[in-house]
């Protein structure tokens, strides 16, 4: 798959260390192409419309059950996948983190479970 064809992932997350660690992890598969990152929420509309990935993994932000970010992202970028990729997803349900994603993945889980689920959700 050349860099053109590769999916294009943005992540929003607060923890800049964290998106750091991600961005590695995906740098390391051809078919996928990091386009960016955002911390800050109020942000996240703008940076999805602009980028216009094909997956947003998406952390709560620190406000589990706020389904306000994945109702921006997908008004933002309405063909882009919605992870929410979050601390929060084996400590609470789909829908009490909002609901509405096309899937949930925990940040305890590894890199082949995040590229899993990236390569999944858009149906590669």
């Amino acid at each position: 798959m050349s860099r053109s064809d590769a999916i294009r992932v943005f992540h929003c997350d607060d923890s800049e260390p964290f998106t750091r660690l991600v961005h590695l992890w995906l740098d390391e598969h051809a078919d996928i192409e990091w386009v960016g990152a955002e911390r800050d929420p109020a942000r996240v509309g703008a940076a999805v419309a602009e980028l216009r990935p094909d997956v947003v993994l998406l952390d709560t932000m620190g406000k589990p059950g706020d389904g306000g970010l994945i109702a921006t992202v997908r008004d933002a970028a309405p063909d882009a996948r919605v992870v929410v990729y979050s601390g929060y997803v084996s400590l609470m349900g789909a829908s009490e983190l909002g609901g509405g994603a096309d899937a949930y993945l925990d940040k305890a889980d590894d890199e082949a479970k995040l590229v899993e689920t990236v390569r999944a959700v858009v149906g590669a």
